[in-house]
């Protein structure tokens, strides 16, 4: 009779610790690339019930984790028919779509939208702890830290971001925050631009960078049909006579920690740059 009650007893704390250990670690959906690169880098592969269509895509900077999971649409059929504890979504300007999967009774979970890497720290920080992995976001903000330390070592260069749409940044935006921690000087941010903004080619002769920066320059994204500023004289003869560094246009499509490892690398290369040209002109 000990025995049976130690055993029952043994079972009953085991089952409690199950059941804490799934309420840690829910099972989880996300919605969208950029919920698939937290979901994908924070959580449990087991807890992973699916993942959008889009995973597996080039601009999908965890692409090669999301091989084999279940993938889904964000449709409310299909969603409810996984039974997940948690939905996770990208930015939701509206909330409409949260709105609607909370009165279906599924608990939702948005990341939010960052403007800089103070934000993508929060961002890692809530998602870690509504996935049940705290420790592994801490990780995760730790090694964002230590990137974006080193990617502050090097001389400044000024830079003009490009896009085959013709698209680049003034200040208040991430991908001026990547620039100023990867050591360049924003050009169009010292012209008084701030966010996102058409190339002013009429301009740039005047204001003609060290380097240019070029992402999404890969043929999946990039306009082939439609004109854009990529295309003027100006910019094709400023990408002829200028250094062009190129970026990983999936480490830049979500605001996450992996923009630091890309922030490190274009810092890199700007050292070798700045290495070249200083052995070329002695």
């Amino acid at each position: 009779m000990v025995r049976a009650a130690v055993f029952v007893v043994a079972l009953m704390v085991g089952g409690a610790v199950a059941g804490s250990a799934a309420a840690l670690s829910p099972r989880v959906v996300s919605l969208d690339y950029c919920a698939d690169q937290y979901v994908l880098g924070l959580a449990d592969r087991e807890a992973i019930a699916a993942v959008s269509t889009h995973a597996d895509d080039r601009h999908s900077y965890l692409r090669a984790q999301a091989q084999g999971l279940p993938q889904l649409r964000d449709d409310a059929e299909d969603v409810l028919a996984l039974a997940p504890d948690l939905i996770v979504r990208g930015y939701d300007a509206g909330g409409r779509a949260s709105v609607y999967y909370q009165r279906l009774g599924l608990e939702t979970f948005e990341l939010g939208f960052a403007s800089d890497f103070d934000d993508v720290e929060a961002m890692i920080r809530r998602t870690a702890l509504a996935l049940g992995q705290g420790e592994r976001g801490e990780a995760r903000i730790a090694h964002m830290r230590s990137q974006l330390a080193r990617a502050a070592d090097g001389p400044r260069l000024r830079a003009l971001y490009m896009t085959p749409s013709g698209l680049t940044t003034g200040s208040g935006t991430l991908m001026h925050t990547f620039m100023t921690a990867a050591g360049f000087e924003n050009i169009i941010a010292e012209q008084g631009m701030t966010g996102w903004v058409s190339v002013p080619l009429e301009q740039l002769h005047m204001q003609a960078p060290d380097v240019i920066l070029a992402a999404f320059f890969d043929g999946e994204t990039a306009p082939i049909d439609s004109w854009s500023a990529s295309r003027h004289s100006v910019f094709r003869r400023m990408m002829q006579t200028t250094p062009v560094i190129e970026l990983d246009a999936a480490a830049l499509s979500c605001g996450a920690w992996f923009m630091a490892d890309e922030a490190l690398r274009a810092r890199q290369a700007a050292n070798a740059l700045v290495l070249d040209l200083g052995g070329a002109e002695s």
